[in-house]
């Protein structure tokens, strides 16, 4: 028998952005429900185990991490940095980032919602939303099993591959080339204790086996996850040498080839590199890192001349630090700068829906350019545009004008 629920404000994801937009709806005075397809919280920082958060502080060469955010994301992340026990790193570009436990990342989202009283449904599934008079009225869902309708005043898509603008129909921005994806796992019983040693270590092992044609040309795409190496374990990065289309099967095939790559990779390294000898797979995050998909049209696109300008809006609502980042199916990543201490912004009109009046967006599918999201994709900055979205759309349910809930972000945030 299906359930009817009704809430002001539904958030779809439970990534850094869907916590950020839930806290935020939440703390203007309503209710707040969020759906969420894992049986626990933190999206892609979680589930993929990114292990960094990036766009927290100023591109800067001086070495010192200074904060760039402010508000929510600001207090997010002195809570994971202080539940973690981490510090943020940099390295020689000037790129500055807090390496994070995964456990405490989930903890932290838990907590937040907790404390705010969100109501949360794990291990749900969008399957179609209701539409009347330019608006969306009721989301369906299977949630545990059950179906469940949702019926609400504004929603929130922080899915990360515009679920709910695909489930309506709505315009979508497309490319035919996503950027390459990623598989981390972790392996245990290491000996090496200094992370630059080890990384030059296996690069070098990894290295001489493809000039000897021992491994396939694409085993280069290795990287250790900075900050990972503790206790005779360390977190590897694997770029998957297949491309990303979201087409049907296209996720499992990537999982299947990042499956075997991990296998093959790790008998490699305890084989060959002394310091992996008596090592062994300890953990393979669940799901494959993909860092872009489809995004939501929204009243305006942000653009890669916006970024790489460092412009500023009228209705900015985030400050955006880092740089262009895009991985192609190539070892090196290209990256693209502004100068050091340097920012853009998000402008609000990235976050609304340009055809439902209810429908709000944060985090990886904001209305952007390819080029753009390679930007505006990381945490630091999903969590502003989370934080934005969330306030927008309260608004929006309590009949407060956009102009207003505006201003109080940027209050908040700038």
């Amino acid at each position: 028998m299906e359930t009817i629920l009704h809430t002001d404000i539904l958030v779809l994801g439970g990534g850094s952005a869907g916590i950020a937009a839930a806290v935020a709806a939440a703390r203007q005075g309503l209710n707040v429900t969020l759906i969420e397809r894992n049986a626990f919280l933190g999206g892609k920082a979680t589930a993929a185990e990114v292990g960094t958060v990036c766009g927290l502080y100023h591109y800067s060469k001086n070495g010192q991490s200074d904060y760039a955010v402010k508000g929510f994301a600001y207090e997010f992340a002195e809570a994971l940095r202080k539940r973690s026990r981490t510090e943020p790193l940099h390295n020689a570009e000037g790129l500055h980032y807090l390496p994070y436990n995964i456990d405490a990342f989930k903890s932290l989202c838990l907590q937040l919602l907790s404390e705010h009283k969100v109501n949360i449904h794990f291990n749900a599934v969008l399957k179609k939303v209701e539409t009347a008079d330019e608006r969306i009225v009721s989301a369906s869902v299977i949630a545990g099993g059950k179906p469940l309708t949702i019926c609400l005043q504004s929603l929130i898509d922080c899915s990360g591959d515009s679920v709910i603008s695909s489930a309506a129909s709505l315009p979508l921005i497309k490319t035919e080339d996503y950027q390459a994806a990623a598989q981390l796992f972790t392996m245990e019983g290491v000996t090496e204790d200094n992370e630059g040693r080890l990384g030059l270590i296996m690069v070098k092992a990894i290295k001489a086996a493809i000039d000897q044609d021992v491994l396939p040309e694409f085993y280069d795409r290795v990287y250790i996850v900075q900050g990972s190496l503790r206790n005779n374990c360390v977190s590897l990065k694997i770029g998957i040498p297949l491309p990303v289309t979201y087409a049907p099967g296209n996720m499992q095939e990537l999982k299947t080839v990042a499956q075997s790559f991990v296998d093959n990779l790790s008998q490699f390294l305890i084989k060959n590199v002394a310091a992996f000898k008596h090592a062994s797979v300890q953990h393979i995050a669940p799901e494959v890192g993909t860092r872009t998909g489809m995004r939501s049209v929204g009243h305006y696109m942000l653009t890669e001349d916006d970024v790489l300008q460092c412009r500023r809006f009228d209705d900015g609502i985030a400050v955006a630090t880092w740089p262009i980042e895009e991985w192609g199916q190539q070892r090196r990543v290209n990256m693209s700068y502004f100068g050091e201490y340097n920012f853009y912004q998000v402008p609000a009109a990235c976050l609304q829906s340009g055809s439902i009046d209810n429908l709000f967006f944060a985090g990886r599918n904001i209305s952007a350019s390819e080029k753009a999201i390679a930007s505006a994709r990381v945490m630091g900055i999903c969590l502003q545009t989370g934080y934005a979205a969330g306030t927008l759309a309260a608004a929006h349910a309590s009949g407060r004008s956009q102009s207003e809930a505006i201003k109080q972000v940027q209050k908040e945030q700038l």
